[in-house]
C-alpha cells in the first residue's frame, strides 16, 4: 500500500506540471492576437506617414514655385550696383530701323581755305598745323608781285587748322596756304544700297551710337541724286548737331540706324527690359524690393522696343535695364533650393 501510495502520488504531480504546462501553452497562445493589435495599429501609423509625406508634397509644391524662379528679392541699392533700372509702363512707338554705315566729314560750311587775293611772295605765316584761329585773324602776309605792296590774309572762318600747304618765301599763286576746319561743323555721309535708299527719306530720324555709348539725334537732311559708280550707292547726308564735336572727329567710320516707320502702342517697353524664363517671355514687375516675373504676351517688336499686348498694364512698375541680373538672381535661388 505504500508502495502504491507512492506511485499514485507522483502520478498525480506529473498529471498536475503537465497541467500547468498546457495552461502556460494556452495562455501564450491567448496573449497571441494581443500582441498582434500594435501590429494592426502599422496601418494608422503609415497613414500618419503619408500625411506628412502629403505635407511633404505641399512643401514641394512650395519649394517647386519658387524654384521656378518666379520671383526675387533685392535690395534698392544692390539692384542699383547690378545696373538694374526701373520705369513705368506705358504708351509709345515701335520703331522699324535699317542699319546703314557712313563716316563722319566736315561739312562745307565748316570749310575754309586761306588763299593769297593777289598772286605774291609769302613774307610771313603767323599760325601752324592744328592751331585754333578765329575768324578775323592775321593768318600770313603777302607781296603783291604787281604793286609790291604787302597784304594781310585773314581767317575766313573760326576753327583749326587742319592744312598748312606753304612755307614762307614760297609763292602764292593757286593753292590753299591754309584750310581751317569747324569741328562743331559736322555731318555724316550715309552710302545706301539699293535696297536701303527705297525706305530712307529726308527728315527721318538717325540715331548714332559713339564708342562711348552715348547716342546723338539727328535728321536726314538731303539725299545726293548721283550714285557712286564704283560702289553703286547713294549718299544720304545728315547734319550732326554741334555737341557730337565731343565724341565725333572727321573721317571716323560709324553706323547710323535710320527710323523707317513708326508704330503707336498702349504698352512699350525696352527690348532689353523681356526675358525668356521657363520657356516663357516674361516681364520683371517690382513691388518694393521684390521682383516678380510676369508672362506677357508680345506684339510688334524691333531691336530697340516692344509693345505688350498681355501680361503687363499701364502704371506698373517694371525693370526697364539690366533684367538679366534679376533673371540670374532667380536662377540662383531656384537652384539653391533644389540643392
Amino acid at each position: 500500500m505504500t508502495l502504491l501510495n507512492t506511485y499514485l502520488s507522483r502520478s498525480l504531480l506529473l498529471a498536475g506540471v503537465a497541467g500547468l504546462v498546457m495552461l502556460t501553452a494556452c495562455g501564450k497562445k491567448t496573449d497571441a492576437p494581443q500582441s498582434e493589435e500594435p501590429a494592426a495599429e502599422a496601418p494608422q501609423k503609415k497613414g500618419e506617414g503619408d500625411g506628412h509625406g502629403h505635407g511633404a508634397e505641399d512643401g514641394e509644391a512650395g519649394h517647386g514655385e519658387e524654384a521656378g524662379g518666379e520671383k526675387t528679392t533685392m535690395s534698392d541699392e544692390a539692384a542699383k550696383a547690378g545696373g538694374v533700372e526701373i520705369g513705368v509702363a506705358g504708351p509709345g512707338n515701335v520703331d522699324l530701323t535699317v542699319d546703314i554705315a557712313g563716316r563722319v566729314e566736315i561739312a562745307p560750311e565748316g570749310r575754309g581755305e586761306v588763299r593769297a587775293w593777289y598772286p605774291g611772295r609769302i613774307m610771313s605765316m603767323n599760325v601752324q598745323l592744328g592751331q585754333k584761329v578765329s575768324r578775323g585773324q592775321t593768318l600770313a602776309r603777302v607781296e603783291s608781285s604787281e604793286s609790291l605792296q604787302t597784304y594781310s590774309i585773314p581767317a575766313g572762318i573760326s576753327g583749326t587748322i587742319i592744312e598748312k600747304n606753304a612755307n614762307v618765301g614760297d609763292m602764292a599763286i593757286d593753292r590753299a596756304i591754309y584750310v581751317i576746319a569747324n569741328p562743331n561743323s559736322m555731318q555724316a555721309a550715309f552710302y545706301l544700297f539699293p535696297r536701303d535708299a527705297e525706305n530712307v527719306r529726308v527728315g527721318q530720324t538717325v540715331s548714332i551710337k559713339t564708342l562711348g555709348g552715348n547716342v546723338i539725334t539727328a535728321k536726314v537732311d538731303s539725299l545726293l541724286p548721283s550714285v557712286d559708280p564704283s560702289t553703286q550707292t547713294l549718299t544720304a547726308i545728315v547734319k550732326l548737331p554741334a555737341a557730337a564735336a565731343q565724341y565725333l572727329r572727321p573721317g571716323m567710320a560709324i553706323e547710323g540706324k535710320f527710323v523707317t516707320s513708326q508704330s503707336a502702342a498702349n504698352i512699350v517697353v525696352p527690348a532689353d527690359a523681356l526675358q525668356t524664363l521657363e520657356g516663357k517671355q516674361v516681364i520683371f514687375v517690382k513691388s518694393g524690393t521684390t521682383y516678380t516675373a510676369r508672362p506677357v504676351q508680345v506684339g510688334r517688336q524691333s531691336p530697340q522696343a516692344v509693345e505688350i499686348v498681355g501680361g503687363l498694364e499701364g502704371g506698373e512698375t517694371y525693370v526697364t535695364k539690366g533684367s538679366f541680373l534679376i533673371r540670374a538672381d532667380i536662377a540662383k535661388s531656384g537652384a539653391e533650393h533644389e540643392h
